[in-house]
């Protein structure tokens, strides 16, 4: 059985810094030889060289209250000031806590105690005069595991600054709108070995925005892109942060904008698990009588599984100028099934010319299966075999058929009593 302990040598390769992780080998160093007090020191040293790298780390990228700090440690090694460096190491937790949020208020009570044991080891007078403190290795090692986790290992952008600066990343008109680009970005940054509570508010701030706030075609992109990098890197939370918080987003979403979460389950994959079953009914009833001005979302519908049903429904209760108006995309091969109903039920010879010409700008989306029961049934229909805008239809269609063998095309309007409309072999046609 594998023990539930980590190992010391692991967590000392997890620091970032090349200085804390030398004084957190020399404090596994010392754990391993029975110096429980020098490991303790060293954590502490770890902790604070830590802390300084990551305020100038923060300074370089621009932090105003970052490079104040990184003056006064600056102005306070040129002077030899004791007291004051003296001051600056006691202020250091709170500084990482309250300032620039590097350590949570749990965390920080993990290594207050690393702090004030540090202080029993290496200060003789906090100790009593006849007996020296004596940490014991569970404590130790704990002081190790703490330095690591709770600090050591992260990035210097953490809580509210991290947060900030990862939607300012999103919105810069720069910022990746591929999913594996985004991957790049994120990949050195406060992602990369971030703290479960940023990346569950950075999700969060990505639904809102995509889900909430109606963003144009460009930052719903970068945002889709930032949420399938986020759940690649970072899959575990971003699985539990949806369970929890999608289902209700999806209820807030107006009526008017159920849009939207349609684009959601399109842009990112995978996530109707995530949703409740009222979440779930109220949008095959969206579908199913899925407004006009939504209908060139049609497409997707009808190749999303959990929605294929009720796609289909809308589908063959759609008008012709809804499938004529959704063609930007290309029209799929159920909406052209539905035109070819239209178009051979026409209940007048008028009507058959009107959806002839309407048809024909369509004609170059009929699959071969549309295209076999268009001209199998037609004579069978009196209103369009006998429309003049017949002829129109079927040389377009053999103009812009695809996929379609031009001997089969006429052998099936010879074969269904078409053959006035064929093309014999020294035809110019």
């Amino acid at each position: 059985m594998a023990s539930p302990l980590e190992d010391l040598d692991e967590l000392a390769l997890r620091c970032r810094d090349d200085k804390a992780r030398l004084y957190i080998g020399e404090a596994v160093a010392s754990y391993r030889s029975g110096a429980f007090r020098s490991t303790i020191v060293a954590c502490w040293i770890a902790v604070c060289f830590d802390v300084i790298e990551k305020l100038r780390e923060l300074a370089l990228g621009g932090d105003a209250e970052a490079e104040r700090h990184v003056q006064e440690l600056e102005t306070t090694r040129r002077s030899g000031d004791v007291t004051r460096a003296l001051k600056f190491e006691r202020e250091l937790l709170n500084l990482a806590k309250d300032k620039f949020e590097l350590i949570s208020p749990l965390e920080y009570i993990d290594l207050e105690r690393l702090q004030a044991d540090r202080n029993r080891c290496a200060h003789p007078s906090l100790t009593s005069d006849d007996q020296a403190y004596a940490p014991s290795a569970e404590l130790a090692r704990l002081h190790i595991h703490s330095a690591v986790t709770h600090l050591l290992q992260h990035p210097p952008a953490q809580g509210k600054y991290a947060l900030d600066r990862l939607i300012k990343e999103v919105e810069s008109e720069y910022f990746p709108t591929d999913g594996n680009e985004a991957k790049i970005a994120f990949a050195s940054g406060p992602l990369k070995r971030p703290r479960e509570s940023l990346v569950r508010n950075f999700i969060i701030v990505m639904l809102k925005g995509f889900l909430n706030e109606k963003p144009d075609y460009k930052r719903r992109m970068r945002i889709s892109a930032a949420l399938k990098a986020t759940a690649h890197l970072q899959q575990k939370i971003f699985s539990t942060t949806l369970r929890e918080k999608l289902p209700a987003m999806f209820r807030a979403i107006s009526d008017n904008s159920l849009n939207v979460a349609i684009y959601f389950l399109r842009d990112i994959e995978d996530t109707w698990q995530y949703l409740e079953d009222d979440n779930r009914q109220r949008l095959e009833r969206y579908v199913v009588g899925l407004p006009t001005r939504d209908y060139d979302d049609i497409d997707f519908l009808l190749k999303y599984q959990p929605l294929r049903t009720h796609a289909l429904q809308r589908v063959n209760a759609s008008t012709l100028d809804e499938n004529v108006n959704a063609l930007l995309f290309g029209l799929p091969a159920e909406a052209c099934d539905r035109v070819i109903t239209l178009y051979l039920t026409s209940p007048s010879f008028d009507e058959a010319n009107e959806r002839g010409k309407k048809i024909i700008s369509l004609l170059g989306d009929f699959s071969p299966e549309n295209i076999r029961r268009l001209l199998t049934k037609v004579n069978q229909h009196g209103q369009v075999r006998g429309s003049y805008q017949l002829a129109s239809v079927i040389i377009n269609l053999r103009h812009r058929m695809k996929n379609f063998s031009a001997q089969e095309f006429e052998e099936l309007l010879i074969n269904n009593g078409l053959e006035e409309f064929s093309v014999k072999e020294d035809d110019p046609f």
